[in-house]
């Protein structure tokens, strides 16, 4: 079974501080989410690994005990490592790809942000990564300029190259969702578009049912 499919629900609490890693990660379960990051960026972690990436990964592994959900850590390949996680993502300025294979072995998910076009993509499948996030798709300010936006057309011809599962990322909402999942998308990756909801489970439960009911 592919455990990269559907939606990719992406725990960042910048755009909504009034919640915790934790409880954003059990909202997103509550409304059917079964894939989940923790993204905890320097700003977040004073610059280092810390024990609070740590410390936060534990609380969402914790939720395993009720869910059944696949549980990726952005960045901290020790944190994904020590806690055994199911993945890790990284992206061009993180640790290359084969590094982290090295590193975690076979078993671990590694996930790989390709926001520069096709080649960088290719190249880290060529090197074991397990899905490929692409992006940002259209303009969002969770992104910064180091993510241009990339539009569908070249998404569509992304996941024509690319073999393995193909995330897209940056700028999904509702009125532009089924024109991302018909490019041939696996996943579809979010962050504010849930997060900044009013009702974080309803949200996600719209979106796990739309990807699905729009899924060829």
């Amino acid at each position: 079974m592919n455990r990269i499919s559907g939606l990719y629900g992406i725990v960042d609490t910048t755009f909504s501080p009034q919640y915790s890693h934790a409880e954003l990660a059990h909202l997103m379960l509550l409304g059917g989410c079964q894939l989940i990051q923790l993204r905890m960026k320097p700003s977040d972690t004073n610059g280092s690994w810390s024990e609070s990436v740590f410390k936060t990964a534990q609380k969402i592994m914790a939720l395993k005990k009720e869910f059944d959900f696949t549980f990726i850590i952005n960045d901290y390949i020790e944190v994904a490592g020590k806690l055994n996680a199911d993945g890790v993502h990284v992206g061009p300025n993180d640790t290359p790809v084969k590094d982290v294979r090295r590193s975690l072995g076979d078993k671990f998910i590694i996930g790989y942000s390709s926001s520069k076009g096709l080649d960088l993509g290719l190249v880290a499948e060529k090197f074991g990564a397990d899905y490929v996030a692409f992006g940002a798709i259209f303009p969002t300010k969770a992104k910064g300029p180091d993510h241009p936006v990339q539009g569908l057309e070249r998404l569509r011809t992304f996941c024509s190259e690319i073999k393995k599962p193909v995330v897209a990322i940056g700028g999904i909402n509702r009125s532009n969702i089924d024109d991302v999942i018909k490019c041939g998308v696996s996943s579809v990756a979010m962050i504010r578009g849930i997060t900044e909801a009013k009702d974080i489970v309803s949200e996600t439960k719209w979106y796990v049912n739309k990807f699905y009911s729009s899924s060829p």
